[in-house]
C-alpha cells in the first residue's frame, strides 16, 4: 500500500536563516517550539525523513524551515486556516504515516506525495520529494494526532530497527542537500501516470481510480500549490 500523489506541486518560501548545507541543530532546534516536536523531528530523521514544517491555527508555523519563528512560538505569530505538515520523503516514513492514518478518528486528515521546490527571497534553492499531511477542517486541532504520530513513529522505528541518525546528526552536523528523485522507482511512476490518465469512469473503477487527490487551499503560510494541467 502506498500514499497517493497530490494533484499539485508545492512551492515553499524558506527562511533566510535555514541552512541548506551543514546544519548543527536539525533536531534540537525544535525544542524552542516544544519538546514533543523535538521528539517528532528526531524520529523522522531516524526514519530517513526530515520535519520540514507544520502549520495550524492553534500552533502557527513551526519546524526546520521557518527558523525565523524561534522565539515567536505563539498561535498568533501567523494566521493559518487548516492543518499542514510537510516531511521529506522516505519509504520508512511513508509506511509509518499509513499506519498513523489508518484509524477512524483520523478521517479529517489526508496524506499524499508531491514534488516540492524551495525558494529564498525569489531565488530557487532546490527541489525534492515530500509528503504533505493536511486537513480540510480550517480549525483542525492537531494536538492528539501529534501524540499518536510520535508513538507510531517510535513503534515503526523499533520494528524496522532503524538507526539513531538524529543523534549523529546533532553530534557531528547534518549535511543537507536536495537530489531530486533519487529514491523514485521509474516503474511505479509510469504505472501511476497511466492510471491517472484513464478517461473513463468505468475503467477507473476497475483499476482503482486515479492515484492523485486534490490539494486543499490554505491561508496564512508562504506555500503555493500549483495544479498539474
Amino acid at each position: 500500500m502506498f500514499l497517493p500523489y497530490w494533484n499539485s506541486e508545492l512551492y515553499v518560501d524558506i527562511s533566510s536563516c535555514f541552512p541548506l548545507g551543514k546544519d548543527y541543530q536539525p533536531v534540537s532546534i525544535n525544542k524552542f517550539y516544544d519538546e514533543n516536536l523535538r521528539n517528532l523531528a528526531s524520529l523522522c530523521m531516524d526514519l530517513d525523513s526530515e520535519f520540514f514544517f507544520m502549520a495550524s491555527p492553534f500552533i502557527g508555523c513551526v519546524g526546520n524551515l521557518p527558523r525565523e519563528n524561534f522565539f515567536r512560538y505563539t498561535p498568533d505569530n501567523v494566521f493559518n486556516l487548516g492543518f499542514l505538515m510537510l516531511l521529506s520523503y522516505s519509504e520508512k516514513i511513508e509506511k509509518a504515516l499509513i499506519v498513523s492514518l489508518a484509524f477512524e478518528h483520523e478521517k479529517n486528515l489526508l496524506a499524499g506525495v508531491s514534488k516540492c521546490s524551495f525558494w529564498r527571497k525569489g531565488v530557487f534553492e532546490g527541489n525534492t520529494k515530500v509528503i504533505a499531511i493536511v486537513s480540510d477542517d480550517p480549525f483542525y486541532d492537531c494536538t492528539e494526532y501529534l501524540k499518536r504520530l510520535t508513538d507510531t513513529l517510535a513503534i515503526v522505528k523499533k520494528s524496522l530497527r532503524a538507526s539513531d541518525s538524529s543523534y549523529y546528526a546533532e553530534k557531528f552536523g547534518y549535511d543537507r542537500f536536495f537530489i531530486p528523485w533519487e529514491n523514485e522507482n521509474p516503474y511505479e511512476l509510469r504505472v501511476s501516470q497511466l492510471i491517472s490518465e484513464f478517461e473513463y469512469e468505468n475503467t477507473k473503477e476497475i483499476v482503482g481510480g486515479s492515484t492523485r487527490i486534490e490539494f486543499p487551499q490554505f491561508l496564512g503560510i508562504t506555500i503555493r500549490a500549483i495544479e498539474h494541467s
